[in-house]
């Protein structure tokens, strides 16, 4: 079963949200640990449409970037 592109910005989020607090985040700074875990995660979505070839489609994960951005807690 494959994910979509909302399921897809919510895991990469997740994904940084929980590395960033693990790394540094303190009680109080989760808005910093948020904002920082959004902006990881649209570079690492950035990084996989520039390295995507033009016989691979980049829909999903222009889509997975637009969830992204859009995404609020």
């Amino acid at each position: 079963m494959s994910q979509t592109p909302q399921q897809k910005a919510k895991e990469l989020l997740y994904y940084y949200y929980i590395l960033i607090q693990d790394i540094g985040g303190e009680l109080g700074q989760e808005i910093v640990v948020s904002i920082l875990a959004k902006e990881c995660a649209l570079f690492a979505v950035d990084e996989i449409i520039k390295a995507t070839t033009p016989l691979t489609s980049t829909y999903f994960w222009q889509e997975v970037k637009k969830e992204i951005e859009i995404y609020e807690e």
